[in-house]
């Protein structure tokens, strides 16, 4: 496979992309109160104590793009793992 027909190939890559559907980041709430950071990629995340670090983190792996962050307001997450490779 060449490198264009990769780059092709990916459905989520970065703000102004054609591809690009809906944010990168998810940011909600955990069972147990944490504040939760979800990459749609499976590249990055965590686990914060207050929504102010989680929505700080998420900015900057976003490169200071908010259109790739959407918060969830009642709904509970789950931080995902995904195997790399």
């Amino acid at each position: 496979m060449t490198i264009e027909e990769q780059s092709a190939d990916m459905s989520v890559s970065h703000p102004g992309d054609m591809a690009f559907a809906g944010p990168r980041f998810l940011i909600g709430r955990g069972r147990r109160g944490g504040w939760i950071v979800n990459d749609r990629l499976g590249l990055v995340g965590g686990i914060f104590v207050n929504e102010a670090a989680a929505r700080h983190f998420a900015i900057e792996e976003a490169d200071r793009h908010p259109e790739l962050i959407a918060v969830l307001d009642d709904a509970a997450i789950e931080l995902e793992f995904r195997k790399a490779g």
